[in-house]
Formats: C-alpha cells, sequence, structure tokens
C-alpha cells in the first residue's frame, strides 16, 4: 500500500498547500516545501496564505527549486482590502493562477466561529457586490482559476452562476467536507453539473473532536461527486501535522484502503490539478 501511495504521488500537483512566510507557524518555507515535494516526485505546488498574495513567492520558489511547477495566488480577505478587484488584477500580472474568496474574514467563517461582521458577496438586497463582478472578469481574462474559499452555500450558488453567465471556465470548490464550508452532497452535485470541480483536504481528516472527518466518508464523498469532477489536496503546512507530501501520501493509503482504485487517485491528484493549471 505504501509503495502504490508513493507511486501515485509521483507527477502528483497539491493545489491547496499552506508555507511560511506566514502570520501563524509553518511546518516548512515555500523553498523547503518545493524541496520536499520534489523528493516525493510531485510536479506542482499552490501555495496558499490567508493573509498575503503568494504569487510573487511562488515566482522565487520557481527560481530556486527547478523542475517543479510552482503558483501562487490571492485570498481576498482584509489585508489584501477584500473584494479589491486592484488587489486581483496586480496578483494576476505576476502570474497568480488562483483568485480565493474571502476565507477568515468570510462572514460565513466568522459566524461558523462565533465572532461577528465579516466579508460578504452579497448586498442587502441578496444580490452580488458590484466588486464581485469586476473580479469575475479580471479571473477570466486571464484564466485563472476562481475557488469558493469558506463562504456560505448561498453566496456560492449565486457566486458560481454569475462567473458562469461570464464565461469563467475554472471554478472550484473549497473543501466541502470542512466543518466551517460544510456543503451537503446533493449541493455538492448540482454544483458539479454546473462545470464545477469539488476540491477534498486531508486536512480535515487530521482534526481532533466533532470536527474531524473520517476517512470512510471522504472516501464516501468522494464516490458519490465521483472522481472525474474532484481535485485531491492537502491543505497542510500546520506545524503539528506532517509535511504535504507526506499528508498527501497518507490521503492516498487511507483511500485506497477503503476501496478507491488507483486510476481514480491518479486523475484526482495528477490529471485534474494540471488541466485546472494549464
Amino acid at each position: 500500500m505504501v509503495e502504490a501511495a508513493k507511486e501515485i504521488l509521483e507527477g502528483a500537483y497539491d493545489l491547496h498547500v499552506h508555507s511560511a512566510p506566514d502570520v501563524v507557524e509553518r511546518r516548512l518555507d515555500d523553498i523547503g516545501l518545493a524541496r520536499e515535494a520534489r523528493k516525493w516526485g510531485m510536479a506542482g505546488l499552490v501555495i496558499k496564505n490567508h493573509i498575503f498574495e503568494t504569487a510573487s513567492r511562488a515566482s522565487i520558489a520557481r527560481r530556486v527549486v527547478e523542475d517543479m511547477k510552482i503558483h501562487g495566488g490571492i485570498v481576498l480577505n482584509y489585508t489584501v482590502g477584500g473584494l479589491n478587484p486592484h488587489a486581483v488584477e496586480a496578483c494576476l500580472e505576476l502570474g497568480g493562477k488562483v483568485v480565493w474568496m474571502p476565507t477568515i474574514d468570510a462572514r460565513n467563517h466568522k459566524t461558523k466561529t462565533g465572532r461577528r461582521g465579516g466579508i460578504s458577496l452579497l448586498n442587502e438586497k441578496g444580490r452580488l457586490r458590484e466588486p464581485v463582478g469586476q473580479i469575475l472578469e479580471l479571473i477570466k481574462k486571464r484564466g485563472a482559476v476562481l475557488a469558493t474559499g469558506h463562504l456560505s452555500l448561498v453566496e456560492i450558488r449565486a457566486l458560481v452562476s454569475e462567473a458562469k453567465a461570464m464565461g469563467v471556465q475554472k471554478i472550484v470548490l473549497t473543501h466541502p467536507e470542512f466543518w466551517i464550508t460544510r456543503i451537503p452532497i446533493e449541493a455538492q452535485k448540482e454544483l458539479v453539473r454546473k462545470g464545477v470541480f469539488i476540491e477534498r483536504c486531508y486536512y480535515s481528516c487530521t482534526l481532533k473532536g466533532q470536527n474531524r472527518i473520517a476517512p470512510e466518508e471522504l472516501a464516501h464523498q468522494i464516490r458519490e461527486v465521483g472522481p472525474a469532477a474532484t481535485i485531491l489536496a492537502s491543505d497542510l503546512g500546520q506545524k503539528d501535522n506532517p509535511p504535504p507530501p507526506e499528508g498527501l501520501k497518507n490521503m492516498v493509503e487511507e483511500l485506497l484502503q477503503r476501496g478507491l482504485k488507483k486510476q481514480a487517485l491518479v486523475t484526482m491528484l495528477r490529471n485534474n490539478p494540471r488541466d485546472i493549471l494549464d
């Protein structure tokens, strides 16, 4: 099982991984992460940070660690001005590949964690705020990836409908198994029918207590939605978790043990992420 997992990891991409520098302690910095991924034979990474854009950092990591496709993006939290088209445009000019809607500053995130305030995509009339359309236009123009971040299902539905109407081609539903962004299976299937990819992250399997998702449930959700519409990622980088490539290897082992086939895992770790990035 271990050798099979290592073989599947060769040529894989991790489109959701955290590294230093950050305002919280991370297990590896950008260069260390890239070197670790290369050691496992992986093909590429997308560095995510809740506070800063990462396209500039990714460009440096690519120069230092050759033969790795290392990319960055931007998360639309308060530190970049929230729903800020200017920040998005600058990040994409730098080569950013992914634009995440608000995460830790999303109203949904703050509500789920017992706090007030936060950024909502919707105005008082329940319609998308004006900057959202400008951001979607930039994403479309650059062929970038739109990721839903930590939004509520109501916001996600409105966002996806508008993005598809505008011609945005690449949309990823961010870890719908995570307790803050948990989305029912039927709603996931509905979004898949609209052309959305579903991201599954191993991080939720590493949590403690009631917020943890069992690997059996992760495997079940993958089967329900289908590997063709699924991307596997780690969402790791926390100091108490294994290095992200090792975490991905653990994820693959868990899924193999629960009956998922090698080709399905190759599709979710190599083919789908590669196609989205390209």
